[in-house]
C-alpha cells in the first residue's frame, strides 16, 4: 500500500503502550482502521484520511518536515526533538515525569552536584538545557534503553529518565533529585498540513473522545 497524494497522513507509534493507547484514541473519534499484519499503512474507512505506523522518536521530526499532517506522540519527545510543529491538543493519557536520579544514598543533593559528574540518558537535548540553566557541566552518556541501571554498571552517576509510578527507581535503589518537566500525550500537526479542514474535523472528534473520558471520570470519582 501507498498513501493517496491528496489524503491527510497521521502518524502513530508502531509498537508499544503509546501504540494501543494512539489507536484506542482514533478508534473512539471514529477514526476506524484495521493495521494488516506487519503493514506500516492503513487506510481510514470513509475518511480521507491514512494511517501510518512509525517509530514513536520519530514521529516529531517526520510531522516537522511534512512526511505526515498530524502525529501522536509524547510532548517529550517534542521537545526533545525540537522539531518545529504545532501541539494542537493534549491528549490525556500517558502523562509522565523527566527526573534526574541518582542512587538513595548518593551525596547529591542539587543539581550543581553533579558538575563533572557522568549523567546517562535517553533525552540528552532535554538533559544539556536543563543543566545548563543550572551551571552544572556534566559528562552526558546518551543511551536508547536501559538507563535505570546504568550506575549500577558503573556508567554514570546519575541518570535522566522518565518516571511514572517510581517502582522502578525503588528496584534500583534510586531517588528523585529533582524533575525536570512533565509530559504527556500530545496530537501534533505540520507547519505544512496538506489539508488542515480534516485536521480540523480530527481535533473536534479527539476533543470529544477526552472531553467524554474526563466526565466519566468525574462521575466516577463522585462520592454518593
Amino acid at each position: 500500500m501507498t498513501f493517496a497524494s491528496n489524503q491527510l497522513r497521521i502518524g502513530i507509534p508502531s509498537k508499544g503502550r503509546l501504540s494501543e493507547l494512539a489507536t484506542e484514541l482514533l478508534l473512539q473519534a471514529g477514526l476506524n482502521f484495521r493495521r494488516q499484519d506487519r503493514s506500516l499503512f492503513a487506510k481510514v474507512s470513509g475518511f480521507p484520511a491514512d494511517i501510518t505506523f512509525l517509530r514513536t522518536d520519530d514521529i516529531p521530526t517526520l510531522c516537522a518536515e511534512g512526511a505526515i499532517d498530524l502525529g501522536i506522540t509524547g510532548s517529550d519527545l517534542v521537545e526533545e526533538a525540537g522539531s518545529y510543529v504545532q501541539v494542537r491538543m493534549k491528549l490525556g493519557v500517558g502523562r509522565c515525569r523527566l527526573a534526574i536520579c541518582v542512587p538513595i544514598h548518593s551525596s547529591i543533593h542539587s543539581p550543581a552536584d553533579l558538575k563533572g559528574k557522568r549523567v546517562a540518558t535517553s533525552f540528552p537535548n532535554t538533559t544539556q538545557k536543563f543543566l545548563d540553566q543550572h551551571q552544572a557541566p556534566v559528562h552526558l552518556v546518551r543511551l536508547n534503553g536501559s538507563v535505570e541501571i546504568m550506575i549500577s554498571l558503573g556508567v554514570a552517576d546519575a541518570i535522566v529518565d522518565l518516571v511514572e509510578t517510581g517502582s522502578t527507581l525503588a528496584a534500583n535503589n534510586l531517588r528523585i533529585l529533582t524533575d525536570i518537566g512533565s509530559y504527556e500525550t500530545v496530537l501534533i500537526q505540520s507547519p505544512v498540513c496538506r489539508d488542515i479542514s480534516t485536521a480540523d474535523r480530527i481535533v473536534r472528534r479527539l476533543e470529544g473522545v477526552v472531553i467524554a473520558r474526563d466526565y466519566s471520570l468525574l462521575e466516577y470519582n463522585i462520592p454518593n
